[in-house]
């Protein structure tokens, strides 16, 4: 099956790889619409999902989706998170567009330990429980999981899955669906 291995290139890693071409490479039906991998490839600057925060910086779960949490809140406000992030609609969502809601994020750390977390309505999640690394991602959505590409140290996800992607990571960490 090659969506796992899609889904790879997309949650790549920072320290991943993206593969021989560096692009996506799926055959499914959507793929001539979306430009791949069954999921919006758009860059026109506008939330796939249709929804973004527009509250500023006062205080919800539900804040800045796509933005780096962990480096805010080292900042001195809010909760001081091990590992945030943002899972979007589509991998060129621009900040602040809200992300895909009910996705199960598993966390598998150095030592064996699972954190399992789900996304709230702006595609956020987020833990202050001690994660040892390097630690691995599998993220799950209507029976559909995904490992990300390699095991990680940081814990700020949208550092390097931006909207244009960081560090090897093509852009936003998303779910084909």
């Amino acid at each position: 099956m090659r969506l796992p291995i899609l889904f790879s290139l997309l949650f790549a890693a920072c320290t991943g790889t993206k593969g021989d071409s560096g692009q996506p490479n799926d055959s499914s039906p959507t793929d001539s619409e979306t430009g791949g991998g069954g999921f919006d490839t758009s860059h026109d600057g506008t939330c796939s999902t249709g929804s973004e925060w527009t509250q500023g910086n006062h205080g919800s779960s539900k804040m800045n989706p796509g933005q780096a949490c962990i480096e805010c809140h080292d900042r001195g406000e809010g909760p001081n998170y091990k590992i945030a992030g943002t899972i979007m609609g589509a991998i060129h969502d621009p900040d602040d567009c809200n992300g895909i809601s009910g996705v199960t994020v598993r966390i598998t750390d150095a030592d064996g330990n699972l954190t399992e977390l789900t996304t709230n309505s702006a595609g956020n999640f987020y833990s202050n429980d001690r994660i040892s690394t390097p630690y691995t991602v599998q993220l799950e959505y209507n029976g559909i999981t995904r490992d990300m590409a390699g095991a990680q140290t940081d814990g700020d996800c949208s550092t390097c899955h931006t909207q244009d992607g960081k560090s090897s990571a093509p852009g936003r960490a998303v779910v084909p669906y």
